[in-house]
């Protein structure tokens, strides 16, 4: 719990930067944190072993590890979105968006794959998209605080003012950690002083 505070307070003091240092950062989908407390197959324990190689000392052996997992099942959900994730550490932001779309025609509600793919598409300067993308998260779960953050970022890059201070106000409803809402409540009023007249 910790952790994620501290990843929250960072993710909010580097601003737009967050969105490229969130899609950096290891963690574990909430499917796969569903998954955990089910018996484990064969299958998931070669996707963790790739995860760990990846994120260790052997990160193409770990590639590789989901890419056979790929082959040997293209709906393997798990193995495609970590190929999206790790697409983008390597700055194959193509690569990323394809894993991105193939997670999401798999399962439209896979909350991680909308973020990381909203997160890509601001990486790529279309913010539209990306704001499409964060929408859909906070669709999906309304209290999400990366979906109401990078949102909100996006909004406000686009000039959509009152629609970003909005958002943030949403995001201040949904978190109970005083040093995030200190600078959520400095970005609401540095809003402020742009929309007076």
């Amino acid at each position: 719990m910790q952790n994620k505070r501290n990843l929250l307070i960072l993710l909010i003091a580097l601003g737009a930067c967050a969105i490229v240092l969130f899609l950096w950062l290891p963690r574990l989908p909430s499917s796969a944190l569903e998954k955990q407390s089910m018996p484990v197959d064969q299958d998931s324990l070669k996707l963790q072993q790739a995860i760990e190689l990846v994120n260790g000392p052997n990160p193409m052996q770990g590639i590789g590890i989901l890419r056979e997992l790929i082959a040997k099942d293209s709906t393997n959900i798990e193995a495609q979105y970590w190929l999206g994730v790790f697409s983008v550490r390597s700055e194959q932001y193509e690569k990323a968006l394809n894993r991105f779309k193939t997670v999401l025609n798999l399962d439209p509600q896979y909350l991680a794959a909308w973020i990381d793919l909203g997160g890509v598409y601001m990486r790529l300067d279309s913010t539209g998209r990306a704001l499409e993308c964060f929408n859909k998260g906070v669709e999906i779960d309304s209290t999400n605080n990366f979906a109401l953050l990078f949102g909100a970022q996006t909004m406000e890059k686009m000039g959509m003012l009152k629609e970003a201070k909005a958002r943030y106000a949403q995001l201040l409803r949904h978190n109970e950690d005083t040093v995030v809402q200190k600078r959520i409540h400095q970005f609401i009023d540095t809003l402020d002083k742009k929309l007076k007249p």
